[in-house]
């Protein structure tokens, strides 16, 4: 006698969406399910990146509306990753930035861009190890550059549409910062609307004292990344061995809608595990 199968599913669709990976699948009675997975992280009172989750500790929202969490599994995915550095030519983050290269070396495709004060590229997407070591050598201190908090954004808004262009599955960026952004900057919407289609997790390393607005403040909260921020003058090995916790510890969290049901924009991830924080994304692509 054949066995019969429990869920009986033929798959129809798969399709990478900027960072968000749906595919949809159908039942034996001919119903339609769709299956969304993005990438979430969590982290204990310490900032410690929590790895023992299991779906039963997770509850998802999609447009307000409960659904049931399918998997949830640390993620081998590679990244793509863009770096932004705003320095001022000081070289504070050269280190900040090979700790970041070093660790995630072989899991991720990696672009560099400095702050000039407007974002130029020193290296392009490459996991070619010189490469990279030449562009790290060309973080150092290299003479006064003038502090424009527009120029932040913009490469921010940049980096977004390029990963979004790549269809990249699991976006990163990271920006270091001693600047801050313009307060109320009419590129803060548009950048945010960017970077929400990307599907990027932004994660921001700033000084302590500057100002944080819609972009590097809300972005993180919304796309899933954090925010860390570090005392001037001190050791910053620390502070950037937490984005690089995070990132060496996200779970893909797949979840699914019944059929007819439009996937939304709008997502809220809870957990019951109690001290744990989820570091989750908000807003993302209804695509």
């Amino acid at each position: 006698m054949t066995p019969r199968l429990a869920t009986p599913l033929v798959l129809l669709t798969s399709v990478i969406a900027f960072g968000l990976h749906v595919s949809t699948t159908t039942t034996r009675a001919g119903a339609a399910e769709t299956t969304r997975t993005f990438y979430i992280a969590a982290v204990d009172s310490k900032g410690t990146a929590v790895m023992d989750l299991t779906a039963a500790d997770i509850s998802i929202k999609d447009g307000g509306k409960d659904r049931p969490v399918k998997t949830l599994q640390l993620t081998a995915t590679p990244m793509t990753l863009a770096i932004i550095v705003d320095d001022q030519g000081t070289g504070v983050f050269q280190a900040s930035v090979a700790q970041l290269v070093q660790a995630v070396f072989g899991k991720a495709q990696i672009a560099i861009s400095a702050l000039t004060p407007q974002a130029i590229k020193i290296t392009d997407y490459t996991e070619d190890p010189n490469a990279l070591r030449a562009a790290i050598g060309r973080l150092g201190q290299r003479g006064k550059i003038q502090p424009d908090g527009e120029q932040v954004i913009a490469g921010v808004e940049e980096a977004a549409s390029e990963l979004q262009k790549r269809k990249a599955e699991r976006p990163v960026i990271v920006v270091l910062t001693i600047s801050g952004e313009t307060a109320l900057s009419p590129k803060a919407d548009e950048t945010m609307t960017g970077l929400r289609l990307s599907g990027a997790a932004l994660h921001v390393v700033y000084l302590s004292g500057i100002e944080l607005g819609r972009v590097l403040g809300d972005g993180p909260k919304q796309s899933g990344g954090s925010i860390q921020s570090a005392a001037s003058g001190v050791a910053m090995a620390p502070t950037m061995g937490k984005v690089v916790d995070v990132l060496q510890h996200q779970y893909a969290l797949s979840y699914t809608l019944p059929d007819g049901v439009k996937p939304s924009d709008r997502l809220e991830v809870k957990t019951t595990r109690k001290g744990v924080t989820m570091l989750a994304p908000t807003r993302v692509s209804d695509k």
